[in-house]
């Protein structure tokens, strides 16, 4: 019987096991909502919402990862990569959307290949913040015909138009 010396096998497992952990996480990622050319822009923000409701389930951070999934080849320049945008979703004024309580959402305003939103959302503790979105719907790229975020961003109480919800 041939039997791999100590020293190969300990030099296997040293690439091996970073390549097999690696592997694990693309397929525990692979399971999350995607970008499709099949969904409207409100579709988005309600997965991208929906998502971080959630945001340990199916894993730790799966709805931050959702929302980066999200996240417009532009908006992933400035807010990337996964870690760094992981690090700013949790802090403020982000923060309120991980594992928020409720979500209500405004109608969809379409300007041809521009969508905005808002979204009221509310903690556990029942402080309420509105967060406009703005999407995208991407002219090229593998991400041709998706809308995608472009931006998220806070809005003072003054600045939410009554009208909205």
């Amino acid at each position: 019987m041939n039997f791999i010396k100590p020293a190969v096998a300990a030099a296997l497992l040293l690439v091996l096991l970073p390549a097999a952990a690696a592997i694990g996480e693309k397929s525990e990622s692979a399971g999350l909502p995607r970008p499709s050319a099949e969904l409207a822009p409100g579709d988005v923000v309600r997965i991208v919402i929906t998502a971080l409701s959630r945001n340990d389930n199916p894993y730790t951070n799966a709805g931050i990862e959702t929302t980066y999934n999200f996240a417009s080849p532009a908006n992933r320049v400035n807010t990337g990569p996964l870690e760094r945008f992981i690090r700013m979703v949790k802090a403020p004024p982000y923060g309120i959307m991980v594992d928020h309580a409720g979500s209500e959402f405004s109608e969809v305003v379409l300007q041809g290949n521009r969508a905005y939103q808002m979204v009221r959302l509310t903690a556990d503790d029942g402080r309420a913040v509105v967060f406009a979105f703005r999407l995208s719907k991407q002219r090229d790229g593998e991400y041709r015909d998706m809308w995608m975020t472009d931006a998220v961003w806070p809005l003072a109480d003054a600045a939410e138009p009554a009208q909205a919800f």
